[in-house]
Order: structure tokens, then C-alpha cells, then sequence
């Protein structure tokens, strides 16, 4: 269940369904769901996953791949803490800070 309250936000990354902490709000809940617990956070963007790949919705092979990448660190991470340590995630999160516009 969707709650705007809630710490952990399923998140796009280049078109990568992931996982971010958002104790803080910054994510707005009109463009992303947030929930209680990082379970269901993690089960809504791998079912996202799987159903892109499952259907073949990606545009080409690194997207494809990258996909997969996401996929395997999700189903094995427990914890958010857990899937924070991964180098692989790290890089998706600096995907997200390289999109971000810098103040002037």
C-alpha cells in the first residue's frame, strides 16, 4: 500500500525500476510511491522489473542488461542497508546525481 509518509520510494533510474530512502521527503509523492517498509518498496519496483523483461519492454541490450543487474541485487537484498553497499547500486545512484541540475 501506497503511503506518502513512508521512508522508502520505488524510484526510475534510466528507465530502472530501484529503491531510495527518502526519510525526508524530497521525492514527491505525486510522481513517486512511497512506502513503509523497504519489502514492499523492493517488491514493487522487481515486479516492475520482471514485467519489463518478462515482456521484452526494453530499449536494447545495456537496458536489457541493466534491467537484469537491478533484478539480481533486488531479489538478494534483505535490507536497504544491504542493497546500499552494492557497488552496482552505487552507480545507479550516481546516474541520479549526474541528472541533477547544480545551482548557480
Amino acid at each position: 500500500m501506497t503511503n506518502t509518509a513512508g521512508p522508502f520510494v520505488h524510484i526510475t533510474i534510466d528507465a530502472v525500476d530501484a529503491v531510495a530512502l527518502d526519510p525526508h521527503g524530497l521525492y514527491d509523492p505525486e510522481l513517486h510511491d512511497h512506502y513503509d517498509t523497504f519489502e514492499s518498496a523492493r517488491d514493487a519496483a522487481l515486479t516492475s522489473v520482471e514485467l519489463m523483461l518478462d515482456e521484452g519492454d526494453y530499449d536494447g541490450e545495456d537496458h536489457r542488461e541493466e534491467l537484469e543487474r537491478m533484478r539480481e541485487m533486488l531479489e538478494h537484498s534483505a535490507t536497504f542497508e544491504a542493497l546500499a553497499e552494492l557497488p552496482d547500486y552505487q552507480w545507479f545512484l550516481d546516474r541520479i546525481r549526474r541528472q541533477q541540475p547544480v545551482a548557480a
